[in-house]
């Protein structure tokens, strides 16, 4: 059996220890017998995962994916090279209405400060993301030609997936713990 995974630094493990052996892919995989394929990455994006099943990878080479969606909000553009868009927390909590600085939001962009300032607080909005979210959710769903189970750590998402529950332990940059990754293991097992 081989599994695919997808996702941001939560399904890549990022702040633990040991990030092959103890994250919740790792973990699943080991509790089926199954051959692991990890494809997340720190920042990554729904667009990302998107583009792997459906340029980047012949998912019909597994027998299940599990795909941990992230904040719709991150996104991505190819120059020479595909870069990786993310606002980070605070955007999100400020797009929330629960505070969040976001004066400092196209500093890290480089040439396209301006542009990516100007995306984020004048072209989007809540709604924009709610429903990019949805589109996201449903493009991966119809292209996984195999069983796919869905999660998101988007704390604000109406789609009904959230991994985020009350008992999971995080490191100081709110990745989670070895114990956080078990649980994770736990609830995408059952």
């Amino acid at each position: 059996m081989k599994i695919y995974f997808d996702g941001c630094s939560w399904t890549k493990g990022e702040e633990l220890e040991n990030q092959e052996e103890e994250r919740f892919s790792k973990l699943i995989c080991n509790e089926l017998g199954a051959e692991e394929t990890n494809l997340a990455i720190k920042g990554g994006s729904n667009d990302r995962i998107i583009r792997n099943l459906l340029v980047e990878n012949n998912i019909e080479e597994y027998d299940l994916a599990v795909i941990q969606m992230t904040f719709p909000a991150r996104t991505e553009y190819y120059t020479d090279k595909w870069i990786r868009v993310n606002p980070k927390q605070n955007y999100n909590e400020w797009l929330h209405g629960e505070g969040g600085d976001i004066r400092k939001l196209g500093e890290k962009f480089g040439d396209h400060s301006d542009f990516w300032k100007y995306y984020y607080t004048d072209v989007t909005n809540k709604k924009y993301f709610d429903v990019k979210e949805k589109i996201q959710y449903e493009t991966i769903k119809n292209c996984c030609k195999i069983p796919v189970v869905l999660c998101t750590i988007n704390k604000w998402s109406k789609l009904g997936m959230k991994i985020d529950f009350p008992a999971l332990k995080k490191h100081y940059y709110g990745h989670p713990t070895k114990e956080g990754h078990r649980l994770i293991s736990k609830k995408i097992l059952e």
